[in-house]
């Protein structure tokens, strides 16, 4: 598999953990954890623009 796109799902997993995670234990919802969904998105973002980089070269 692809590097990228490994750490695509990797970044999916974590924040899809991140909002379970925060309803199993009933915790409200914060700016920290929006934040890390923002994060999540952009590491989604960077990660699709170097594949897109790297195929572009081949």
């Amino acid at each position: 598999m692809n590097k990228y796109y490994r750490n695509i799902i990797t970044i999916i997993f974590i924040v899809i953990f991140l909002i379970l995670f925060t309803y199993w234990v009933n915790l409200n919802f914060g700016y920290g954890q929006l934040f890390l969904i923002i994060a999540g998105g952009y590491g989604i973002y960077l990660n699709l623009k170097a594949q897109l980089k790297v195929r572009k070269q081949t």
